[in-house]
């Protein structure tokens, strides 16, 4: 079964630990792996001389003469995508190069290749990704139940990599640090296997915690340089990643007695820090450009995974928005049940989820409903401070319906100061952008509330011209309801 190779051959070692703790290795596992290696490559080289084939055309354009030579020689084990790619170039069933034999390769050709039952089991995929959930949550135990039944042994290369890891975060969360390096330690050599920068050092970065918390600074530090390495010369770009490896370095150099390289490091982590906008929508946005450059230069896998944490991000800012925006409808009920201690109170938690997510647009709505229940409430004062908020996230945003209903609150605020010739211009520079923004029922509200305050001061003709404006958007709003 192609499932069942993709774990035999992985590699045991004789871990050294602080206090010369030796694990052993599995030699009976090792003599698997040289067997499964030794017949796939024998087979893929009798298929390509067959074939009149050179190392170098079957190689071409993804791999190296060398890599191939090093298959065919049984030296290593190609992943299974590497794999798939031999197997569709040479035209063989992927079963026939991992059980067939040299004498059924005419067999093999005359079947050709397909990619049935080549990919990596779903639920695998499922099990891994919610016990990387679980140990984010400090679940560790529950993790570890949800992986005991995974067997290396039938799972994908990338799955075993992350078995080995999320194996290796257990350990860690259970302060069981040597069974830890030893996970870590399979899960880098698997992710060396794959030929995946960011995966080796990923879990690189974690085995020199592992080394950390066992007093053994010097191979932490060995780690964690590599990590350094790696950021330094743009192979790895997020921002938290490299925030860790800052300072996890910092410590080292601290336990090690090197105070200036331990100072270096922690500003340097610390710079990283200020550097980040750090709202969810940031990172979201983060982790996109990081999922498209990945996906430029073909590693799909890292797109995919970069670009389900933005789309995460961005899903729990929506349902984070929505709290905020009900919390600010509520009280907008709830003031005109002329409850407006309560409502007050709605407003002030509305604001505070949106400046939370750092969103300038329903920041600013939010604002504006304070501002005029304030004003309502007679605190002129207080209502200044929230209008002009609401102005300043609105600006920020774009946004000209929030724009316009800012500067509504502000023109009311400046009628009942009296200054009519400001509150008409913040009036008039507020409907023309309510105009354009084709919220007609908010714009025919905003005009009904110009019209009134005109009465209020005897302009009875632009009173009602602006009654006209609002029953014109009314009428607008309807056909568009009925459209």
């Amino acid at each position: 079964m192609i499932l069942e190779y993709m774990g035999l051959l992985t590699k045991h070692y004789q871990v050294e630990l602080k206090g010369s703790m030796t694990m052993p290795s599995s030699l009976e596992a090792a003599n698997v792996g040289k067997a499964v290696a030794a017949r796939v490559g024998t087979n893929i080289r009798e298929v390509r001389t067959k074939l009149g084939m050179t190392q170098a055309q079957l190689a071409a354009p993804e791999f190296s003469i060398s890599y191939i030579s090093a298959i065919e020689r049984g030296k290593i084990r190609p992943s299974l995508k590497a794999l798939s790619i031999l197997a569709r170039r040479l035209d063989v069933p992927l079963t026939f190069l991992l059980e067939g034999s040299p004498a059924g390769a005419a067999e093999a050709r005359a079947v050709g290749y397909s990619p049935a039952d080549s990919g990596p089991d779903q639920k695998i995929d499922v099990d891994l990704l919610q016990a990387s959930v679980l140990v984010q949550q400090g679940a560790y135990e529950e993790a570890k139940e949800l992986l005991t039944p995974i067997q290396a042994e039938r799972i994908t290369t990338d799955q075993v990599y992350r078995l080995y890891l999320l194996r290796g975060q257990i350990h860690l969360g259970a302060n069981e640090y040597q069974e830890a390096v030893v996970d870590l330690r399979l899960a880098v050599a698997q992710a060396e296997g794959l030929s995946d920068s960011e995966s080796i050092e990923r879990a690189r970065n974690l085995l020199g915690k592992a080394y950390f918390l066992l007093y053994n600074y010097t191979l932490a530090m060995e780690n964690h340089l590599r990590c350094n390495t790696a950021i330094e010369n743009s192979q790895i770009n997020d921002p938290v990643f490299a925030l860790d490896v800052y300072s996890n370095l910092a410590n080292d150099y601290f336990r090690l007695g090197d105070l200036e390289k331990a100072v270096t490091f922690y500003h340097r982590a610390l710079d990283m820090f200020d550097g980040l906008n750090r709202d969810s929508k940031s990172f979201a946005q983060k982790y996109m450009e990081i999922s498209q450059n990945y996906k430029v230069v073909g590693k799909l896998t890292m797109a995919r995974d970069y670009a389900m944490r933005s789309l995460a991000l961005y899903e729990m800012r929506d349902e984070q928005r929505l709290v905020g925006l009900t919390h600010q409808r509520l009280g907008k009920t709830l003031e005109k049940q002329n409850n407006l201690d309560e409502a007050e109170e709605e407003y002030r938690r509305a604001i505070a989820i949106e400046h939370d997510l750092n969103d300038a647009v329903s920041a600013s709505t939010c604002h504006t409903s304070l501002a005029e229940l304030l004003l309502k409430r007679g605190k002129a004062e207080e209502a200044e401070k929230e209008a002009q908020e609401a102005l300043t996230f609105a600006r920020a945003s774009g946004d000209a319906q929030a724009h316009g209903q800012a500067l509504i609150a502000l023109a009311q605020l400046r009628h009942e100061a009296k200054d009519y010739a400001a509150a008409d211009e913040l009036f008039t520079e507020a409907l023309n952008l309510l105009d354009s923004s084709h919220a007609h029922e908010i714009t025919a509200g905003a005009y009904f509330r110009y019209a009134n305050l005109l009465e209020e001061r005897g302009e009875v003709q632009r009173s009602l011209n602006a009654i006209k404006k609002a029953y014109e958007h009314q009428r607008q709003g309807k056909r568009g309801d009925i459209e």
